[in-house]
């Protein structure tokens, strides 16, 4: 089977840590073309990867060799090149958000399954084995009906200059980090809450900063989910259960080479349950190759999977607007 070729669209950190040396380890796929606003740049980063045709996000668009794009500029232009992509019919892997507002993920979505396109929002971390052990923890009761989920993601002040301090370049905690703890509830709790409530704290140049956020699900089961600048790394969340908890302590942005630990407590006590190292990139990129070529089905759709993402992101966004919880029905039918 012929592995699927990426055309890069931005030479951005994340393509260069990330994203290319998982890549470039594939037998399902291989880079084919890069593209950068800066033809020296483009030069630059595909040489250091042995790819041969490099040049401007329009020559990655028009390339007929390219079959999918990863893009990863910066997210006040995610949605332009995702248009641009589908309207070229090649198949799109988005970093997060894909969108900045459930309006346009609706209408875009629609445009990529009319032009027969798929869509992944690179929420990478799903595809950790964490996550999939603690879901079978869960399964098996092992802490009682799971009640609250706790889940935070903090990171250090960005540099100067960096895009995350820049508004009209989509930048912020809210779209950079409110994210992760949104979806991992979702993953979790496996169905969508019913209200959301939100704060945002913006600083003096509209840069937001802090995100604290309530998902309140059926049968009275919870989500508190926190984002935040400027302070110690934090990437973890814990799952309250009534006999029981589980912690984990690496979450989000996993490097392939660590190991993990969960901490499993209950009324037996406290057990440590190690996973292995894992390339959370490497497994996303393989199941997103695995639905062009169809030799294998994710359990949902990316598309939907995304839709249900931007639906609450867009009743935490109106929340904290309205200064009042959002019912997620007033996101879906438009009633706001």
């Amino acid at each position: 089977m012929k592995p699927v070729r990426f055309g890069l669209i931005g030479c951005s950190g994340i393509a260069r840590r990330r994203f290319v040396p998982a890549l470039a380890g594939l037998k399902a796929a291989r880079l084919e073309r890069v593209g950068s606003r800066d033809p020296a740049r483009a030069k630059q980063f595909a040489e250091a990867w042995g790819c041969s045709k490099y040049g401007s996000y329009g020559e990655v668009m028009a390339d007929p060799d390219v079959d999918a794009v990863y893009i990863s500029t910066p997210p006040a232009l995610h949605e332009s090149w995702i248009r641009a992509a589908a309207t070229c019919r090649k198949h799109i892997l988005c970093e997060k958000p894909a969108f900045t507002n459930y309006g346009s993920a609706v209408e875009v979505v629609e445009l990529c399954r009319r032009s027969g396109v798929r869509l992944m929002e690179g929420y990478m971390f799903r595809y950790h084995p964490q996550h999939a052990v603690v879901m079978a923890l869960l399964a098996e009761d092992r802490i009682g009906a799971p009640q609250v989920i706790q889940s935070e993601f903090a990171l250090p002040e960005p540099a100067s200059g960096d895009y995350r301090l820049q508004p009209e370049m989509g930048g912020g905690v809210f779209l950079d980090a409110a994210g992760y703890p949104v979806a991992i509830a979702l993953l979790l709790y496996k169905t969508m809450p019913t209200s959301i409530y939100c704060q945002i704290r913006v600083d003096e140049n509209g840069v937001d900063r802090a995100i604290s956020m309530v998902l309140d699900f059926s049968g009275g089961r919870l989500t508190h989910a926190l984002a935040l600048y400027g302070t110690c790394y934090r990437s973890s969340y814990l799952v309250l259960g009534s006999q029981g908890s589980i912690q984990t302590t690496r979450a989000f942005s996993v490097p392939p080479e660590m190991k993990i630990e969960l901490v499993l407590e209950t009324v037996s006590g406290k057990e440590i349950i190690p996973v292995a190292p894992a390339d959370q990139f490497r497994l996303m990129i393989e199941d997103f190759c695995a639905q062009i070529t169809q030799s294998g089905l994710s359990s949902q759709t990316f598309e939907d999977r995304l839709l249900r993402q931007h639906a609450v992101m867009e009743a935490a966004r109106r929340s904290n607007a309205r200064q009042r919880p959002i019912l997620l029905s007033e996101i879906e039918t438009g009633k706001i």
